[in-house]
């Protein structure tokens, strides 16, 4: 019987997923931020706050992205993840899970600043609150949402490794 191809490691996937959106998101900051600054000084700060934040989240999933690389992970000759390649993918399908609510959340609470509030100089402050007030509200689920996401990556982990077994002799 062949052996199975393994490709990617599926936290190398999801973190190589975050760190090209994290990346336009990054771009989008930077050019907002240039263009307000010449058409918009006083809401230039709301586009300039975002830069150090994505950036920051940028090089934590690299990092992330490049822990889970499988010639970092996988011996040679390796024809099954190991244990420890599927524990790294349930626990980065919950990393990759609370970023992707903190970037919504983010952009609805700044969505919602913006259209409710006239002078943009509040904008950013207005945008703050409602982020707080959004994570106290969903703090009891949060976790939910998290634990969901590393049950659904380990039941696909599962699933996987009863297609490959081989039956035995």
């Amino acid at each position: 019987m062949d052996k199975p191809i393994l490709g990617e490691p599926d936290a190398h996937v999801m973190m190589r997923h975050a760190k090209s959106i994290l990346r336009f998101l990054l771009i989008v900051a930077l050019i907002a931020t240039s263009v307000l600054l010449l058409f918009l000084p006083s809401a230039a700060y709301l586009s300039a706050f975002a830069v150090p934040v994505i950036f920051i989240g940028f090089v934590f999933v690299s990092y992330l992205e490049r822990q889970s690389q499988a010639k970092v992970l996988r011996s040679r000759n390796q024809s099954t993840i190991s244990q420890k390649e599927a524990e790294m993918d349930v626990q980065y399908a919950g990393i990759s899970t609370a970023i992707a609510l903190t970037l919504f959340l983010g952009l609805g609470a700044f969505i919602l600043a913006a259209t409710l509030v006239e002078d943009w100089s509040m904008v950013g402050v207005v945008a703050a609150l409602f982020f707080l007030l959004s994570i106290f509200l969903l703090f009891p689920f949060i976790p939910l949402f998290i634990r969901e996401a590393k049950r659904d990556e380990h039941d696909k982990i599962q699933h996987e490794a009863e297609l490959h077994e081989e039956p035995q002799k």
